[in-house]
């Protein structure tokens, strides 16, 4: 797979990701912040570069998947926990 196909399959696995989230806040920052960062990078060139960005994806990807996992196991027993206390 090349490199442009490689950021493009990361990218959807992200907004996947991001609807495993608990809350729209936390949807919402995921795709957000994976948006941003796709777009700050997009016209990188040097093959290094390139190659640890993937990289860097790949692991932050994982670290997402994990946090849904985790923050919905934790949502399902307690919700209020992820409610905004009031101002």
């Amino acid at each position: 797979m090349d490199n442009r196909s490689r950021a493009l399959a990361l990218y959807r696995a992200f907004y996947r990701a991001a609807k495993s989230m608990p809350t729209a806040n936390r949807r919402d920052y995921i795709r957000k912040k994976s948006r941003f960062e796709f777009e700050e990078n997009r016209h990188e060139t040097d093959p290094s570069r390139i190659r640890g960005l993937l990289q860097f994806a790949d692991l932050q990807l994982d670290n997402v998947q994990i946090q849904a996992k985790h923050l919905s196991e934790l949502f399902a027993r307690d919700p209020s926990r992820f409610e905004k206390p009031d101002a």
